[in-house]
Order: structure tokens, then C-alpha cells, then sequence
């Protein structure tokens, strides 16, 4: 009978051994009354890279803009109440390919309209303004979301509100098609930026081949005297800029600057040696009051 009761207590033992070592292996987490906040801000997620900064004072982002030559995009948002902000968020702000290429060319700004989440009156106020300023919806719940993207000069260059899916696939090239270049980028690249009074010199010479590298609709709306419109978005670009005559030195412009500097690329890979590209483009020309024809 002892026997019998030594081995159950041994048993007993073992068993309760047993389950404090599968407990110690599983623990169940403290509860806790604290709560952490969650953040309105954009939160781009990029594996062993910093989260980018998101700015909400467009003051202090047009002056970064100016100093480090960069564009600035606004990205109006409602973070806690809007789905199709959200899922651009998702699929498009928190993509790798979304913070290679802001780390290189943007400056950017939040611009959220929380309905749950609390905001200070001055930053509503100001997020407020920024929404008159950008023509955007009045109305309760529209307008969003919304991205507007600006050069260094603080001029609207892109603006488009919705988002109907398709990734940085979608939204990627529409921003990089009016971006100009970080200055990191220029000095590799086989071609120099000029300042619109550097281009204008250089115009005098009539040697020199000014070419625009719009659409031929943008073009005819308005353009450069003597200029030859060669569309770099339309097939054949390369082919047809083969036929052109490679000792010569080539003034490239577009509408803002980001199309230009693809066409530089694609010129000095195809030999090209003499090139000379316009950042802010034709915009940058007509606000200087430089000449143009129709």
C-alpha cells in the first residue's frame, strides 16, 4: 500500500513538473491598462530602413524643398474614417518602392483629416487652409484622397484625387513624370542643369538645338522659338533621336523637368555628349517672362 502511494505522489510530481514547464515556455502576457496611441501620420514600412519623415507644416517644407532641391508632395488623407485612404496607403505609401524614391526626390507633408483621432485647433486649422488652397472639395468626406505634388518653386505640377488601386505601378510614374532630379542624380548622369537665364544664353546661339521633349499637343499650345518637339513619352523616341546629329549641343526641356531628364538619359546612352537640361522646364521658362511662340 505505501508503494502504491510513493509512486502516485511521485506521479503527481512529474505531471505538475511538467506543466510549469510548459507554462514557463508559454507565457501569458501581463495585461495592461496603458494603451498606445496610434499615429496619424503616414508610417512607411521598409525593412533595415528608417521610416521616411512626414512634415505638417508646409512652411518649414517649402523651405527643406528649396534648400535640397526637392519636390514636396501633399498627401491628403482622413487616416481613421477613409478606406480608399487607407488601401493608397497600404498599397502605395508603404511600399519600398514608394520610400526609395521619396528619400531621392520629396519633401512630405500629411495633410490628415481624422475623425476620431484628436488634433490640435492650430493644425486643423491649418490642414483646413491647405484644402482651400488646393481646390479641394468643401464638402464633408470628399476630396480624399488627394495628392498634389509641387516643384522646388512651390508650383502645382501634379494633382489627382482618388485612388481605384494598381500600386506604385499606378501612382509612381504619374508623380516621377514631373520630378525633377535630386541633386545627387545630376553629376552621374552625362548632362547639366542650367538656371533659365544659363538656358537663355545659351538659346542665343542658334547652333545650339533647342529640344522639346512635350507632346506635340503641349507644344503647339506654346514653345521655345526655333525649338524641335521630339516627344520622349512616344514610341520610337530613341530611333527617331538616333537620326539627329550628335555634335551638336542639345538644349532638353519638357513641361517641368522630369520628362527632360529622362530624355537626357536616353540621349547620352545613345551618344549623345553635349546635353543641357532645364529643371522646371517650360513652366520655369514662362514665369521668368522668357519669350514664347505659338
Amino acid at each position: 500500500m505505501n508503494m502504491f502511494r510513493i509512486g502516485g505522489a511521485i506521479s503527481a510530481t512529474l505531471l505538475a513538473a511538467a506543466l510549469m514547464a510548459q507554462d514557463s515556455q508559454h507565457p501569458v502576457p501581463a495585461t495592461s491598462s496603458k494603451v498606445e496611441p496610434v499615429p496619424s501620420v503616414p508610417q512607411t514600412r521598409e525593412s533595415s530602413q528608417p521610416a521616411l519623415s512626414w512634415l505638417t507644416d508646409f512652411q518649414k517644407a517649402k523651405a527643406q524643398a528649396k534648400a535640397e532641391g526637392k519636390s514636396i508632395l501633399l498627401f491628403f488623407h482622413g487616416s481613421d474614417w477613409c478606406p480608399p485612404c487607407a488601401q493608397m496607403q497600404r498599397q502605395v505609401i508603404d511600399s519600398p518602392e514608394f520610400a526609395r524614391y521619396a528619400r531621392q526626390s520629396l519633401v512630405l507633408v500629411d495633410v490628415d483629416f481624422p475623425e476620431k483621432s484628436k488634433q490640435s485647433d492650430e493644425l486643423s486649422r491649418a490642414n483646413a487652409a491647405l484644402k482651400a488652397k488646393f481646390n479641394l472639395s468643401q464638402e464633408p468626406g470628399e476630396g480624399f484622397p488627394t495628392l498634389v505634388l509641387l516643384n522646388e518653386a512651390g508650383e502645382t505640377v501634379f494633382q489627382e484625387t482618388g485612388y481605384a488601386g494598381g500600386g506604385p505601378a499606378e501612382v509612381l510614374p504619374k508623380l516621377r513624370r514631373h520630378t525633377a532630379p535630386a541633386p545627387s542624380t545630376v553629376n552621374s548622369t552625362g548632362f547639366k542643369n542650367l538656371t533659365v537665364d544659363e538656358f537663355a544664353q545659351m538659346t542665343a546661339n542658334k547652333a545650339n538645338i533647342i529640344l522639346d521633349v512635350r507632346t506635340a499637343r503641349e507644344f503647339e499650345s506654346g514653345h521655345l522659338s526655333g525649338a524641335l518637339n521630339l516627344d520622349v513619352t512616344a514610341a520610337g523616341f530613341a530611333e527617331k533621336a538616333v537620326a539627329l546629329d550628335k555634335s551638336k549641343t542639345y538644349l532638353v526641356h519638357c513641361a517641368a523637368g522630369g520628362r527632360s531628364v529622362k530624355a537626357c538619359e536616353t540621349l547620352g546612352r545613345l551618344g549623345f555628349s553635349q546635353l543641357y537640361n532645364l529643371p522646371g522646364g517650360f513652366r520655369a521658362w514662362a514665369k521668368a517672362g522668357m519669350p514664347v511662340e505659338k
